[in-house]
């Protein structure tokens, strides 16, 4: 069973008779016995005897044994934590100055979502239930891994699955419950006819066919015949990881059982496809399970070395590589005058976290997770040696961020007969965080971010318009960062999902949707937000900070950092949006606000029901001192026109009740939909 935040057999394989290994041959007298290990450096003596908030975890010589944290921090030693009461940096508690305790109340939350214990609301889901929310910024704790691991470890799903009719295709073609009806009736209809084709031709197969008009048809039909072998496969290997039930699905049809299970299956393995079958969705059903529950664990393992050493670099500056061409990678200088490339510190810590826990295959986890239970993960660190930070690191670090727009277009993507334009793009917008060293910008992560764009807007008169939603250009500054934002909606905003159908005490009832407004992963501004501010001077002195509704800021929509567009908002993946801010507070001098306190309250009726929607705070705040810069560059304007239209513009094939168009909404609120944080100039 699972539990998600949607919107919408085994065989057992017995070896016998088999031969005898080859007799062991001779010793020989000119065969050097093997050398013996290498001491390891960091290793540790025994302390079993601390408690388990004093000793952290060391694999040596393949074998567990608890530790004196304070001597492993005495050596140089990180203490990594990979405890189930983990979260980053930026949803812990913190202090005021006075000493009063600003509690970061969303911190619970994503434990209880990471140990699959609660949902999105912070309220219990079943023993059975299970979230799988990596795709959207919250990694499973290392206690849900391990029953995942000894589960799989004793299915058979390789000797279930056909991997060979799995991979025969690039994709499979998935419909509707209407359609799908249709669609294999024509394809039945189409064999059928393919056959009496044959027959009346006398030849063996259809491939032999040469009537011209028939030989697509037989390509078709044969495409389609490997596409529905290849779903067979699908459905047996979703039955049997445990993810989808065969009593409850209709076999040979793509229904709502099935695709909550394929959906199940992409986010529980992070795949980007939203329930279509894709090349990279086969691939990993193809795999063994314990393959993929590898990757899990090196991916949960990534982000507890990142935090653990407050690092961001990830190897994502390097361009590239192109046939024939070496990628130039980014460097800095050191004072002595030498010229390093800026290196990969987050797949470098990976890899040391993962050799230190004798992590090197799938079998090594399956035997790490048997020998530990669930209550050693409770509080457990690991003692590691992590690499060694790059002089430009520091409390103080002089960053700032750059968003290339790349490729946009200002002109109405329809024409005058309503058929949609092309407007292809080949440079996608980009993220890229500096840091200023020696004189020099250097480069330290670099990723897929969004843009405004044409999108749909509802206008004063109640209906819908396209109109340009455009991300500001220039140069700005992040004053504030948000752990766990909250989108007030504005009065504009339509009804139908300010509700959802969630089950309460046994039973379905309609209660106040807080997915969109916050604070959670599905909300707005997903699990943190930069708002990017315009000082107001006077007289050369800053006087205010004018907030036109731009943000940097985590999403769940991972599709729409594909290529799609934003409300004028620069999305970041969740988990990558947690991980940087983080890093830019740990080094950047930052004063903790704690909770902003708005006392937000909207009663609303819908569907003959009266709903009171209360959102105490706006977020966790965090006031960086001083700004870090950031700015928004042109990007190259394709098309003809090179200015953004500031109008509402109809949308082809609906009929409106009023003459024209009212006047679009320009206050800061329209620009993505989030209504100001920093007060507008006077």
């Amino acid at each position: 069973m699972s539990f998600r935040g949607y919107p919408f057999l085994g065989v057992m394989l017995i070896a016998c008779d088999q031969p005898r290994p080859p007799a062991a041959p001779a010793p020989r007298s000119d065969v050097r016995p093997a050398p013996a290990p290498k001491p390891d450096p960091d290793a540790l003596p025994g302390a079993a005897d601390l408690p388990p908030d004093r000793r952290a975890l060391q694999v040596v010589g393949g074998v567990s044994r608890w530790v004196d944290a304070d001597l492993a921090r005495g050596r140089g030693l990180a203490l990594v934590d990979v405890s189930d009461d983990w979260a980053p940096f930026i949803f812990e508690d913190a202090t005021a100055p006075d000493g009063t305790v600003l509690p970061n109340r969303y911190r619970a939350v994503f434990v209880g979502l990471a140990n699959d214990r609660t949902d999105g609301d912070g309220q219990p889901i079943p023993s059975d239930a299970h979230n799988y929310l990596e795709l959207y910024g919250i990694p499973p704790s290392l206690s849900v891994l391990r029953e995942r691991f000894l589960a799989d470890a004793v299915r058979t799903c390789e000797a279930t699955v056909d991997n060979a009719k799995l991979l025969a295709v690039d994709s499979v073609t998935t419909w509707g419950s209407t359609t799908e009806k249709k669609e294999l009736a024509k394809a039945q209809q189409r064999g059928e006819r393919l056959e009496q084709a044959r027959i009346r031709a006398e030849v063996a197969t259809l491939e032999e066919l040469t009537d011209p008009r028939l030989v697509k048809e037989v390509a078709a039909h044969r495409r389609f015949e490997a596409e529905r072998a290849a779903f067979a496969e699908v459905e047996r290997r979703l039955a049997c990881e445990g993810l989808l039930d065969p009593a409850k699905h209709r076999a040979g049809s793509y229904d709502t059982v099935m695709r909550l299970a394929m959906l199940d299956f992409q986010q529980k393995h992070v795949i980007i496809a939203q329930g279509d079958i894709t090349r990279g969705t086969l691939e990993a059903l193809a795999r063994p399970l314990l393959a993929n529950d590898f990757q899990a664990l090196r991916r949960v393992l990534t982000e507890r070395a990142a935090h653990g050493g407050g690092f961001v670099e990830d190897g994502s500056v390097v361009p590239t590589a192109r046939p024939g061409k070496i990628p130039k990678v980014p460097t800095y200088l050191t004072a002595s005058g030498e010229r390093l490339p800026v290196p990969d510190l987050v797949g470098a810590a990976t890899e040391e976290l993962m050799a230190r826990l004798g992590l090197n295959t799938p079998e090594d986890a399956v035997a790490f997770f048997r020998r530990h239970p669930r209550s050693h993960f409770r509080a457990m660190k690991v003692a590691t040696r992590l690499p060694d930070l790059p002089e430009y690191y520091g409390p103080q670090m002089d960053l700032f961020a750059e968003i290339d727009r790349g490729d946009i277009w200002y002109e109405f993507p329809f024409d005058p007969k309503g058929q949609r334009v092309p407007q292809p793009r080949t440079r996608f917008p980009s993220f890229t965080l500096f840091v200023r060293w020696r004189g020099e910008r250097v480069p330290l992560v670099k990723w897929r971010t969004t843009i405004g764009g044409w999108r749909a807007e509802l206008a004063a008169d109640g209906q819908e318009y396209y109109r340009f939603k455009g991300s500001d250009v220039g140069p700005r500054i992040w004053r504030h960062v948000v752990a766990a934002p909250v989108w007030i909606p504005p009065l504009s905003s339509p009804l139908g999902g300010m509700t959802k159908i969630k089950w309460v005490n046994g039973a379905l009832n309609r209660v106040v949707n807080y997915d969109e407004v916050g604070p959670g992963y599905l909300s707005a501004y997903g699990l943190v937000a930069a708002i990017h501010v315009q000082p107001v001077k006077r007289n050369g002195e800053v006087v205010g900070y004018f907030d036109n509704g731009i943000r940097t800021h985590g999403s769940f929509d991972y599709m729409s950092l594909r290529g799609r567009f934003s409300h004028g908002c620069h999305r970041l993946f969740n988990d990558l949006a947690v991980r940087m801010f983080s890093f830019v507070l740990k080094h950047r001098k930052a004063k903790v606000l704690g909770p902003l306190v708005q006392n937000f309250r909207r009663t609303f009726h819908q569907q003959d029901g009266v709903f009171d929607m209360r959102l105490p705070t706006r977020g966790f705040y965090f006031e960086l001192d001083p700004p870090v810069p950031v700015e928004t560059l042109e990007g190259e304007v394709k098309g003809a026109v090179k200015k953004p239209l500031a109008s509402y513009l109809r949308k082809p094939g609906v009929v409106y009740t009023s003459s024209a168009p009212p006047t679009a909404n320009d206050s800061p609120e329209s620009k993505a939909g989030g209504g100001t944080e920093e007060a507008p100039p006077p």
